[in-house]
């Protein structure tokens, strides 16, 4: 496990570790904000060897946009009406719209880089979030429009037609079931949906929920169970999210839910950074050249995540 906090000398990092107000967490998700954009600027200087690994290296501006957009918001807003002046309140319900953003981006990650453990599965798994993202996308627009932009129409279908036949080539896609292999093309060319896991003990799992993803990544624990739920509950517009918005508003609630969406981001973000340095070995040097302590710091919720099974 490394470095325990309580050999945590530097008041910063015994502030941010045992956070005891909202001030702390909110300097904890500083903290981790400022390193992300360290390794970022690091990874711009780095050649990739497949244009693919280029783009999913692209997933961590993606995920430290999302933690600079919560950010740029927990500080809240006021607002004046003659006399009546409303102090500064910041919205929970979209504090956790992006914690539920982050925990989809971690787990888009995890089900295409991290979880396919062979060759065959990372060529299956890289094909179908391609094709998955063209398919979406042609069906995002009417016929009238596709027919006003034939060339980006033509190398969409061309696209998937392409990640078709690499899925199909491959020995993986010919070994499963005549049912699977149907199960597996209408799930991607017809639906556009990429959530499949290719399981070490060779089942095809054709559909996997986006709170379930953590179960073939090594972060099924007590912590996490639930999470993407909670963060989703807070932000709908449901009955249930109307009376947690009305409840926020007490005396002292606001503040609690923003302090456990800013945990959360900063529990994704531990997770995502350890998890893209695994893939992307580069982002290490950056890492490597901290003091022991802010290693800690940013990967204390990943091992955390990971310490028990659920």
């Amino acid at each position: 496990m490394g470095i325990m906090k309580e050999t945590i000398d530097d008041p910063k990092y015994r502030r941010m570790l045992r956070p005891q107000c909202y001030d702390d967490w909110v300097e904890y998700l500083d903290f981790m904000i400022d390193f992300y954009f360290k390794v970022i600027v690091f990874m711009g200087h780095v050649g990739f060897n497949t244009q693919f690994r280029a783009q999913m290296s692209t997933s961590l501006q993606m995920m430290f946009s999302k933690g600079k957009a919560m950010r740029g918001l927990v500080c809240g807003y006021n607002q004046k009406c003659g006399m009546i002046n409303m102090d500064s309140k910041a919205d929970h319900t979209i504090l956790f719209t992006l914690v539920r953003a982050a925990y989809e981006q971690l787990c888009a990650f995890e089900l295409v880089c991290l979880i396919p453990d062979t060759e065959e599965k990372r060529i299956v798994m890289e094909n179908v979030y391609v094709a998955a993202a063209q398919v979406n996308r042609l069906k995002l627009f009417s016929e009238e429009t596709l027919l006003k932009y034939p060339v980006e129409t033509r190398e969409a279908r061309k696209d998937i037609e392409e990640c078709k036949q690499e899925i199909i080539k491959t020995q993986l896609y010919q070994s499963l079931s005549e049912g699977e292999q149907k199960n597996l093309q209408e799930q991607v060319f017809k639906k556009g949906d990429y959530q499949m896991v290719f399981t070490k003990d060779g089942k095809f799992i054709p559909h996997v929920g986006w709170d379930d993803v953590r179960s073939y990544c090594k972060l099924s624990t007590n912590v996490l169970d639930g999470v993407y739920k909670y963060a989703c509950n807070m932000a709908h517009p449901s009955y249930l999210g109307l009376i947690q918005f009305c409840d926020a508003y007490k005396e002292g609630e606001i503040i609690h839910l923003n302090s456990t969406a800013i945990m959360q981001m900063i529990g994704i973000m531990s997770v995502f950074m350890m998890d893209y340095m695994g893939e992307f070995q580069e982002a290490k040097h950056i890492y490597e050249s901290l003091e022991e302590e802010a290693k800690f710091a940013i990967r204390m919720y990943s091992e955390s995540f990971r310490m028990r099974s659920s």
